[in-house]
């Protein structure tokens, strides 16, 4: 048996209280007004056991700081909770530490709130995270922890929690006892095949609500194939209706083609005779195109001398162009290279003026001292005044140099930019009076060509040739004029609109008799489809049925077993009553997990001290269960006046009048030896 007990606790700056020191023994009592600090007490507990409330809260979530009139936290406060544990009759000091981690950033004056760190100790001394919380864990699982010392938590978690942590400490009954007494449940049992009894029902309840959302369809779709199925005709009728419309429509096919064979040949021969025309207009066009080609070259033979020097003079002109905008781009860029230097000395003359002032400033310094020691007014010893003299002059001396140093250095660059402005000025000059000689050289040439293209005749055809002067191109159009003539004399084309629409009345008809005679397949497909469905629907809902019989012998074998589970169960509890089941509307029962008062009552419908009194059962059979005490907070302990005997340390938190905090202790019965202490907040 683990027996674990809270010896003392310390409280400094938590949730308001500044300092509190808490003793306890076997049997504690914590009396006070609302809003004294009893709550408080039980959180801090939690606290430095798992870093939550008693509520299970994160201290991220619940204000562990101390806070000022504003219900702002007071800053650089440490918050820290000190414990001191007997386990097993073996003293632990617990220690948790919340700090506040200020830190002053570069440049700035005043600290800054980074965040919060938390530090550990166990048995004064210092760990990490991890190493504290496998100390705890090993004390007592958290889990565990909450459910042995808060006599509401095991009924307030899930029924389906309770009813698995019940059936643990029950020792287990299995299905395979449960089901030993009757052979309709070891059949069951043989088809789980390796499966729980809960994934069995599962599935079960999958594949019942697979087919019962297929059955829900199943008359639906027969409804839809009724509603489509078309009404019945005279097949026999429509058949014999359908070979007179075959014939018929042949024979306007065959009339409709002989005419379109005949219109086809008038096409190919009018097809023809556009062919030849097309063919002469062809021709016709060589032969003023080869007339003009020839007229051309004789045009430009005469003029090759005015075009040469034409293009020679484009060329050059074109070529002073090109360099004259080159050559002005690269004056444009030097022109704003020689401003942005003038622009840097400029700025380095100012710097070297600034220089120039620091330097006569500081030349002008001189060494001045009254000679005795500033604390007691004493002269100073020769030695002493030479040497701060000596100090003195040493670092005017090296202050000059610097001075004069960096001077040099401005000096040097603003050489170096006025140089590069001369580069620049020379640069300009030089490609100016280069252009200038290249423009004399090539206007001199444009000159000349200027006056031998005035020197040239202009030589242009005489005459534009056209198509009539040509007598070849004149017999061309001669034999086209014959073709035309004769196109225009051609017989009419026979008209086909009766024929068409003849074939295409007996086309509509044809169709509408095969879409009527297409319907018996269709009913006859919506007959074999609904009879499937029928089909279908009843094996269906034999499979439902068969699974539902599959259910109800596992709910009876579940039944079985959660019965033998509150028997059991209800042994370990000397007032607290538990039903596995619970009844619905319909009389049925569903799977449940009800705590109830000896008088029936559940517990979320009793009263506040029987909720307290059931809780504590409940506590005895989990330590009895699992081997471990821990003291046991019973909130609103006025609500009862008789607490029944319990192997945990018990405390208790009392709403009263008093307006401080009042803390009794016993060591053995309540209100024995009783040690009243009032509380500092």
């Amino acid at each position: 048996m683990k027996e674990v007990k809270l010896k003392r606790l310390e409280l400094v700056n938590f949730k308001g209280i500044k300092k509190l020191e808490v003793p306890f023994e076997q049997i504690t009592e914590i009396r006070g007004a609302n809003a004294t600090g009893k709550s408080t007490i039980m959180d801090a507990f939690h606290w430095i056991l798992f870093g939550k409330d008693a509520e299970g809260n994160s201290d991220a979530k619940f204000g562990i700081k101390t806070n000022d009139s504003n219900g702002l936290p007071i800053p650089k406060l440490d918050h820290s909770v000190t414990a001191v544990l007997e386990i097993n009759g073996e003293s632990v000091e617990l220690r948790r530490v919340l700090s506040e981690d200020w830190v002053t950033p570069r440049g700035k004056a005043e600290p800054e709130l980074k965040g919060n760190t938390t530090a550990y100790f166990y048995n004064g001394v210092p760990l990490k995270e991890s190493e504290y919380k496998a100390k705890i864990n090993a004390v007592i699982d958290e889990d565990l922890f909450r459910m042995l010392t808060n006599p509401l938590y095991f009924p307030r978690l899930d029924w389906k929690v309770q009813r698995e942590m019940l059936l643990k400490i029950a020792g287990g009954v299995t299905l395979e006892e449960t089901a030993a007494q009757r052979e309709e449940f070891s059949e069951l049992l043989l088809q789980l095949s390796g499966k729980s009894l809960a994934e069995f029902k599962a599935e079960i309840t999958a594949r019942k609500k697979k087919i019962t959302e297929e059955l829900s369809v199943i008359p639906v779709r027969i409804d839809e194939i009724v509603r489509a199925t078309p009404e019945a005709l005279d097949y026999a009728a429509l058949e014999a209706e359908k070979e007179k419309l075959c014939r018929s429509l042949k024979e306007a096919e065959a009339a409709l083609n002989d005419q379109t064979e005949a219109q086809r040949q008038e096409y190919a021969a009018v097809q023809e005779m556009q062919r030849k025309m097309n063919e002469l207009r062809g021709k016709q066009q060589t032969v003023l195109f080869e007339a003009r080609q020839a007229a051309q070259k004789a045009f430009y033979e005469k003029n090759a001398a005015r075009n040469e020097a034409e293009m020679k003079r484009h060329s050059l002109q074109t070529e002073l162009n090109n360099l004259t905008e080159s050559v002005q781009r690269d004056i444009e860029f030097s022109k704003a290279s020689f401003r942005k230097n003038l622009l840097q000395i400029g700025e380095l003359k100012r710097k070297v003026e600034t220089l120039r002032n620091q330097w006569y400033a500081e030349n002008a310094k001189e060494y001045s001292e009254s000679g005795r020691c500033p604390a007691c007014g004493q002269l100073l010893p020769e030695e002493e005044r030479a040497e701060k003299r000596s100090l003195f002059e040493e670092f005017k001396n090296r202050e000059l140099e610097r001075i004069n140093k960096e001077g040099r250095e401005l000096n040097d660059k603003i050489q170096a930019f006025e140089k590069d402005n001369q580069r620049i000025k020379q640069y300009e000059e030089e490609e100016t009076k280069k252009l200038a000689q290249i423009k004399e050289e090539k206007n001199s040439e444009i000159d000349r060509l200027n006056k031998l293209l005035n020197d040239l005749p202009s030589v242009l055809p005489s005459a534009e040739i056209q198509g009539g002067d040509l007598p070849e191109w004149n017999e061309l159009q001669n034999q086209i004029d014959e073709l035309s003539e004769r196109l225009k004399n051609r017989p009419e084309q026979p008209d086909h609109t009766e024929l068409s629409a003849q074939k295409l009345a007996l086309a509509e008809r044809l169709d509408g008799i095969k879409e009527k005679i297409a319907l018996k397949n269709v009913i006859d497909s919506h007959a074999v489809r609904k009879s499937e469905l029928l089909r279908r629907e009843k094996e269906l809902a034999q499979q439902k049925a068969d699974l539902e019989k599959q259910e109800f012998k596992a709910d009876r074998l579940v039944k079985e077993q959660m019965n033998e589970v509150e028997r059991r169960v209800n042994q370990l509890f000397r007032i607290v009553r538990v039903k596995m089941f619970s009844q619905q509307i319909n009389g049925g029962e569903k799977a449940d997990c009800i705590l109830l008062a000896p008088d029936g009552v559940r517990f979320m419908d009793a009263n506040s001290a029987e909720k307290i009194e059931m809780g504590l059962d409940i506590i005895r059979a989990l330590c009895r269960f699992h081997g471990a005490t821990a003291p046991i907070f019973c909130d609103n302990a006025e609500s009862k006046n008789q607490f029944p005997t319990m192997e945990s340390q018990m405390i208790f938190l009392r709403v009263t009048e008093d307006k401080e905090l009042t803390i009794n202790t016993y060591e053995n019965e309540y209100r024995k030896s009783v040690s009243g202490q009032t509380a500092t907040l």
